[in-house]
């Protein structure tokens, strides 16, 4: 007996997905069908396919525009990591190694206030040099940064005003969003913090990847040029 139940849109969807040509066979078919466009208005299948292309077309580009842009921004950052890393491996001085983190981060990458920790070493810091570096107890670190440190990872983003108060002291005020890195090489060495005045500058989004390789070269660096100054652990041992 035969079925004369209508087709259902399912079964047509099916069948036209199986025979991808049907249309090629009967390419009169195509200026008969009618499909609404975003305007309502009535349109032919080939304008409406047309019309489908472009918008991938232009949704293509703005992807390509968006990588590109990416691309170049990543090219500058390594461009100005580059120059940060060389002048670090040129300092033979811990003033020097100082001086030129500070000016990197400040002019190159246009930083609004660098903070770097030292741990338990009496290093003389000189001049404007105390304003940024602090030598400081790690055993005795406030509670915020106790807490942004113990993924021992670097961290960006819009911090809480007590950790921007630990990392800035008086200049937390006009930082909102900061970068903060954990210098360790054969042990802790201290920490380093760059902080911006705009909210949207270190997001919590983005990526770690340049600041992380900026501590790692400061960190064997910093191993370098501290082993002249004394530790203060082995300084009180000696005292006893």
């Amino acid at each position: 007996m035969t079925d004369h139940s209508p087709v259902s849109a399912d079964q047509v969807a099916a069948y036209l997905r199986d025979n991808a040509d049907f249309f090629e066979q009967r390419p009169e078919l195509l200026e008969l069908l009618r499909l609404p466009d975003a305007k309502g208005q009535a349109v032919s299948l080939l304008e409406r396919q047309a019309s489908i292309l472009r918008e991938r077309n232009t949704e293509l580009r703005d992807r390509l525009n968006g990588l590109l842009d990416v691309a170049r921004e990543n090219d500058h950052l390594f461009d100005k990591t580059r120059k940060l890393t060389l002048s670090l491996l040129e300092a033979r001085s811990a003033e020097k190694l100082f001086r030129n983190l500070l000016t990197s981060l400040s002019d190159e990458f246009r930083s609004d206030r660098v903070s770097l920790m030292l741990y338990d070493r009496e290093v003389p810091i000189l001049g404007d040099l105390r304003n940024q570096i602090r030598c400081v107890d790690s055993t005795a670190l406030p509670p915020a940064l106790s807490n942004l440190l113990r993924s021992g990872k670097a961290v960006c983003g819009a911090m809480r005003q007590e950790e921007m108060e630990a990392l800035f002291k008086e200049h937390a005020t006009d930082i909102r969003s900061a970068a903060m890195v954990p210098l360790e090489y054969q042990g802790r060495l201290g920490l380093l913090a760059i902080g911006s005045k705009s909210a949207m500058h270190f997001r919590s989004s983005l990526g770690t990847l340049f600041i992380t390789h900026i501590g790692q070269v400061l960190s064997r660096r910093l191993h370098e040029v501290l082993r002249q100054y004394p530790h203060q652990a082995a300084k009180k041992i000696s005292e006893q």
